[in-house]
C-alpha cells in the first residue's frame, strides 16, 4: 500500500527544505547513531531517513546500500502518519505492509521500529528507525534507547539551523555597519572639502582616515571564521585604496607587505600605526603636502615589524620629540607597542622621519 499524504504536507515539505539536509554528504554524527542504534536494538539494519516528494532520503543507513527508495514502497512514509513512536512487531500482518515489496521479497523487513523525527513546527520529516528480517519485539530499553537517539539527531539539525540563522543576522549586521562606517566617512570628507579652517580641516581628514580604515578592518572581518587570520595584504590594498582618496594630490603612498597572515590584534595594531604615522606626516612633516610616506610591514611566524618613513622636514629633534610621545599619536603607538610587547624606535637623518615598530608573535 503506497502512503497517504500526510494533511499538512505542503507545510510538512516546507518544514523539512527549512533544515537544508537533503542529497548532503554522509557524516561521521549521522552515522554513528545509526550504528548504535543496530547495535543497541540488535539489528543489522537501522538508518535516519527524510520522506520527501516521491522518495524516501537517507541521510544516515547501516545495512542497506541504498541513499534513497521510491516512496510507494516507504514503511516510514505510513509511520510518520501516526504517533512519536510506531513499533511493528511483524510487517507482513499489517496491512500498509503486507503487499509492500520490501517485505515480501527475500530476505524482506518482517521487523520495524522507528521514532519519528519532528521539525520545530512539529511536523514529521522522517524517523530513525531499525528492520530486522525476522518478527520480533524490542524491550522497554531499546525503546528508551531509540528515542533518545532520534532527539539527538534533531537537536544537531536544530543546531545547524540556528548557526545559519546567527550568520544570517551577522552579515546583516556586517552590511550594516560597513555602510554605515562608510557614510560617516564620506560626511566628515565633505565637511573637510567645505571648512576654511585649516586646523578643523586636518581634525576631520585625520578622523575620516581613520573611520576608512576601520572600514577595512571590518571588512576583512566580515566572514572570517573564528580563530582564523587576517590577509595582511588585502587588508593594505584596501588601506591604501582608502588612503589615496584623502591624501593631497601630491603625497605618494607606498605600503609593502611581506608576510601573509596575522590574528586580527595584531592586524589592528598595524592599521593604528599606519594611521597615526600617516595622519602625523602629512601634518608636520611633508611640506604643502609634497612627498613620499613609506610603509614597509614584515610578518612571519616567529617574529614582525613595521617600518613607517617620509621624505619630509623632520630633524634629529623632531625624532626626539616623537619618542617622548608627547603629541597624540605618539601616545597612541607607544601604547600600541606596550600591548604587544614591542619595541619602538624613533629615527631622523635630517630628511624625513622613520618609525620602527618590532615584535614577536604572542
Amino acid at each position: 500500500m503506497k502512503p497517504s499524504l500526510h494533511p499538512q504536507e505542503i507545510e510538512r515539505l516546507e518544514e523539512l527544505r527549512r533544515y537544508d539536509i537533503l542529497d548532503t554528504e554522509r557524516e561521521k554524527d549521522f552515522d554513528e547513531l545509526v550504528e548504535i542504534a543496530s547495535d543497541i536494538c540488535e539489528v543489522p539494519v537501522s538508518v535516519v531517513n527524510f520522506i520527501d516528494e516521491g522518495r524516501q532520503w537517507f541521510k544516515a543507513e547501516i545495512g542497506l546500500g541504498v541513499r534513497s527508495t521510491p516512496i510507494e514502497t516507504s514503511l516510514c512514509g505510513h509511520v510518520i502518519l501516526q504517533g512519536d513512536f510506531v513499533e511493528i512487531s511483524d510487517t507482513l500482518l499489517d496491512e500498509r505492509m503486507a503487499d509492500n515489496p520490501l517485505c515480501i521479497a527475500e530476505p524482506g523487513f518482517r521487523f520495524y521500529a522507528g521514532a519519528v523525527l519532528k521539525g520545530a513546527n512539529g511536523l514529521p520529516l522522517g524517523t530513525l528507525c531499525v528492520l530486522d528480517h525476522k518478527p520480533r519485539t524490542l524491550t522497554d530499553r531499546q525503546r528508551k534507547i531509540l528515542k533518545v537517539l532520534s532527539k539527538h539527531v534533531m537537536r544537531e539539525l536544530n543546531l545547524r539551523v540556528a548557526l545559519q540563522q546567527e550568520q544570517m543576522l551577522r552579515r546583516e549586521v556586517d552590511h550594516r555597519v560597513k555602510n554605515s562606517l562608510a557614510s560617516i566617512s564620506a560626511l566628515l570628507a565633505m565637511k573637510a572639502r567645505r571648512t576654511t579652517d585649516g586646523a578643523l580641516k586636518l581634525a576631520l581628514d585625520d578622523t575620516s582616515a581613520r573611520i576608512r580604515s576601520l572600514s577595512s578592518l571590518h571588512a576583512e572581518l566580515h566572514d572570517l571564521d573564528q580563530g582564523s587570520e587576517i590577509d595582511l595584504q588585502s587588508l593594505f590594498s584596501r588601506v591604501e585604496d582608502d588612503f589615496r582618496i584623502l591624501l593631497p594630490a601630491d603625497t605618494n603612498l607606498v605600503i609593502d607587505v611581506q608576510g601573509g597572515k596575522a590574528k586580527p590584534e595584531l592586524a589592528n595594531a598595524f592599521l593604528l600605526v599606519v594611521n597615526e604615522f600617516v595622519s602625523n606626516s602629512v601634518k608636520h612633516g611633508l611640506q604643502d603636502g609634497e612627498g613620499t610616506i613609506s610603509i614597509a610591514i614584515f610578518c612571519e611566524r616567529t617574529n614582525w615589524s613595521i617600518v613607517c618613513s617620509d621624505n619630509g622636514s623632520a630633524t634629529e629633534i623632531d625624532a626626539e620629540r616623537a619618542a617622548s610621545a608627547t603629541g597624540l599619536g605618539t601616545r597612541v603607538i607607544r601604547s600600541l607597542a606596550a600591548s604587544l610587547g614591542a619595541t619602538e624606535h624613533w629615527s631622523s637623518k635630517g630628511a624625513g622621519m622613520e618609525l620602527r615598530v618590532t615584535g614577536r608573535h604572542q
